[in-house]
């Protein structure tokens, strides 16, 4: 009896690190069809003799989930930051063209205005 009480001591813990993780990932209570039954809950279920699954097996669940959002994030950083640098050498290019027009535009009105004084 006590093994058991221990045993599900151990189910309720790891669900409610379940639930911490999905509010961490940013995911409700509810289902999000990731979690394989229809009613959310069918991988937490008990086992053939009436026992919670393995711990472990949970915790390795969450610990992969992690690490594939992990994976996702870095993925999205890496394009962002490619993003960023093109970005960069546009905005240089574009400086160096408005500086360009803006010595031609100054150059064309000192030619201008040196015509008029001549006249």
């Amino acid at each position: 009896v006590e093994e058991v009480e221990a045993k599900l001591r151990k189910w309720h813990l790891l669900r409610l690190l379940l639930l911490a993780s999905k509010r961490v990932m940013g995911q409700d209570d509810e289902d999000h069809g990731d979690e394989g039954g229809a009613d959310g809950g069918a991988d937490h279920e008990d086992g053939p003799k009436g026992e919670p699954k393995d711990v472990e097996q949970e915790i390795q669940m969450l610990i992969n989930r992690a690490k594939n959002r992990l994976e996702g994030v870095s993925k999205t950083m890496d394009e962002n930051g490619n993003r960023l640098k093109t970005l960069q050498k546009g905005f240089k290019d574009l400086k160096r063209q408005q500086a360009s027009v803006t010595r031609e535009q100054q150059q064309s009105i000192g030619t201008l205005q040196n015509g008029l004084t001549t006249t």
